[in-house]
């Protein structure tokens, strides 16, 4: 059976450009800071997952991030070093800093001291240790900002960068014992990042574009390239110190290696290897982590690559999921954006008069060709279609927005929900909860307030099936609430959920449809604790928590009596809720290909009119038939029958998937931001001349 798909394409989220990152290489957890002031914490030990989300504040700014061990760590323009409550997503502790602005910050290896580099040239010393942020000692004050600053592996030497000068300094006396000038005939330079090698050279990347190498002890240059065509923004260096990345305002990312040509130390040198083309706009950091390089910037594209094997993977700068929210009886589309939401009415395609479904033929097919120094493509999987080529059918009426809904304040909006007969609409911000009713007359909408009393904000909505509860999660409680459109929302039930997810913050609220005993919940947390509710005669109660993973689950849901998840590992999970009984799915056979993703699942539903579930992802949709069938693998080998069996799959590539919701059997919308769109939302790109020809690179 075929489908009809609305490929929703009016969803234009602003895309906010990535300030700074931190890798936590111990837990395998990279936090961003965007320029909006919002802070996003990933997973990447396994498929980049999305953690916590912290929203900007106005006229907030994050300059630098560091980890001290679990804690975080943040600078900004006021002058202050601010800690992260992560669990409750604010601010911690606060501590002010002599010297004004706060530009860089660095932890040391052991994680028992941080370092700031001020606007008034002050280096800020303090001591981290016993969950606490004590203050040690200032260093000598320097002439001009500090932009950069590294400490050492001992932590006993710390290498700042500012406008024409790198120094080294002892942390145990606070004095320089190097100076080093980068003045390049009389012209200013600014040092923008810096690193420094287990033999004491020093790397830096200066706003000439030249990559230069420096002895710590002496203050000599051994070894400088002209590397880049603009300012170098940041340097990062691998874990083994064999190769080094660089890139900035030129966006070309150049790598380095380390040769020896001699077998002794003095004959090491660094050569230039490959030159990779990833970015269009600025890159202002990158970190390696193991075998992948991340380089963020102006784009707001969480980028991953690797060489060798040359691959590419680019998580596109949208908000955090759910992003959509959709009523299938009404064709009612909720979209969220950072803060407002907005509400379309999907429109129509024709049909001939005997009921059939006209196909539009006069489509022209877009070729796409690849221009020469285009950027390298996303790393794919093989396309898997079992289906027939896709055909596009006329529009009789395009989708209407509605109504538009502005947060007070402009403040960010964590969560939002539509309710399932499209008549309510809530959404919360951090720090209240709101609730409307969209009335229709004769063809006018209108919005009218309807009361929420009992709770103030929450982190995670659903609604049951008939719309008349809603259940919410805040501070590590849940909410039940009977709501009326006349009379609003009450709480009429409450429970906590510390003993079971142990009081941190939820990445998963799912419900299920009603059975005879009632509806369950189930809740995920972000250190994968899974707990099980039941709601029953008005009341929430805890059933049991399902046995733990090694890792955090990317998405679940409820479908026929099974609780299904699936981890960042790729691993899927079926959980009978009755029986209590877990097994892994498939239990039989294989999904082909399924192993080789690299994006996260973000959704699972069950196909209305097939056997087979549909997860989703950023950048495509699995439709995988449940009954394996048998196959022949082109293999001499003979290959015994239950290996030999492989689920029909389908993937459906979507360039970018914010949304996907079933409309009936044979029915469904997709939502997309297409990848155009954002870069038409960026800023300009470099000018690079060409055989004397002015380009945009």
């Amino acid at each position: 059976m075929e489908t009809k798909v609305h490929r929703f394409r009016y969803y234009n989220p602003k895309p906010e450009s990535i300030v700074c990152v931190s890798y936590n290489k111990t837990n395998k957890v990279l936090a961003l800071a965007r320029k909006n002031a919002s802070i996003e914490i990933w997973d990447i030990k396994h498929a980049p997952f999305l953690l916590q989300f912290i929203p900007g504040a106005e006229n907030a700014s994050v300059e630098a991030l560091g980890w001290v061990n679990e804690r975080l760590l943040s600078t900004d323009l006021g002058g202050a070093l601010l800690e992260w409550d992560l669990d409750k997503r604010h601010i911690k502790k606060t501590v002010m800093l002599t010297g004004y602005a706060a530009w860089c910050l660095d932890v040391n290896d052991n994680n028992t001291a941080v370092a700031v580099g001020t606007e008034q040239g002050y280096v800020n010393i303090y001591s981290v240790e016993n969950d606490d942020i004590v203050y040690q000692k200032l260093f000598d004050k320097q002439e001009g900002r500090i932009l950069c600053c590294k400490f050492d592996k001992t932590g006993n030497v710390l290498v700042t960068g500012s406008i024409d000068t790198i120094r080294v300094w002892n942390v145990n006396s606070g004095h320089a014992t190097c100076r080093i000038s980068c003045k390049r005939r009389g012209k200013e330079v600014i040092v923008w990042s810096v690193a420094i090698l287990s033999d004491n050279v020093i790397v830096a990347g200066d706003s000439h574009g030249r990559l230069s190498f420096w002895d710590s002890v002496m203050g000599d240059q051994v070894e400088s390239f002209a590397t880049q065509k603009a300012d170098i923004l940041s340097v990062a260096i691998s874990d083994d110190e064999k190769s080094l990345y660089c890139s900035g305002i030129d966006p070309i990312i150049t790598m380095y290696v380390k040769v020896d040509n001699t077998g002794d130390q003095s004959g090491i040198q660094w050569v230039k290897n490959i030159q990779r083309n990833i970015h269009e706009h600025d890159v202002r950091a990158l970190v390696v982590s193991g075998e992948r390089l991340i380089s963020v910037g102006a784009d707001g594209y969480l980028t991953l690559s690797s060489y060798p094997p040359k691959k590419v993977m680019r998580i596109p700068p949208m908000i955090p999921s759910p992003r959509t929210s959709f009523c299938a009886m009404k064709k009612s589309l909720l979209l969220r954006y950072s803060n407002h939401l907005e509400v379309w009415q999907l429109g129509s395609y024709a049909r001939d008069t005997s009921g059939k479904i006209v196909v539009n033929s006069d489509i022209k097919q877009e070729i796409l060709t690849k221009k020469s120094g285009a950027l390298e493509n996303d790393t794919t999987l093989i396309h898997v279609n079992n289906h027939e080529k896709e055909r596009s059918l006329k529009v009789t009426e395009e989708p209407i927005k509605l109504v538009s809904i502005q947060t007070k304040s402009k403040k960010e909006i964590i969560c939002s929900e539509m309710a399932p007969n499209g008549d309510l609409i809530v959404y919360s911000t951090d720090s209240d909860i709101r609730m409307l009713k969209l009335d229709e007359d004769q063809g006018n909408i209108s919005l009218r307030k309807v009361i929420v009393s009992g709770v103030k904000a929450c982190d995670g909505i659903v609604f049951t099936e008939d719309s008349s509860k809603m259940i919410v999660h805040h501070n590590s409680e849940l909410f039940l609430l009977q709501v009326d459109p006349d009379a609003g929302a009450s709480v009429i039930h409450s429970v906590s959920t510390v003993k079971h997810l142990k009081g941190r913050p939820i990445l998963h609220l799912v419900i299920s449809q009603k059975y005879p005993q009632g509806y369950i919940l189930a809740i995920s947390n972000v250190k994968g604790d899974i707990s099980v509710w039941g709601l029953k005669n008005k009341k929430l109660c805890h059933m049991y928590n399902v046995p733990k993973h090694t890792c955090v689950p990317s998405s679940m849901a409820i479908i026929d009596g099974l609780l299904v998840i699936v981890y960042v590992d790729q691993k899927v999970i079926e959980y009978d809720i009755l029986k209590e009984a877990m097994w892994s799915w498939p239990q039989h056979g294989s999904i082909p290909f399924w192993t080789s993703r690299n994006m996260a699942a973000k959704t699972i539903s069950k196909h209305p009119a097939r056997n087979a579930y549909v997860f989703t992802d950023e950048v495509s949709i699995w439709t995988v038939e449940k009954t394996a069938s048998q196959s022949v693998e082109p293999n001499k080998k003979k290959v015994p029958m239950k290996n030999n069996e492989r689920l029909g799959v389908n993937v459906t590539p979507v360039k970018y998937l914010a949304g996907f919701h079933w409309i009936a059997e044979d029915e469904a919308v997709i939502v997309e931001v297409l990848p155009e769109n954002i870069i038409m939302q960026l800023p300009p790109v470099m000018v690079k001349q060409r055989h004397n020809i002015s380009t945009k690179i």
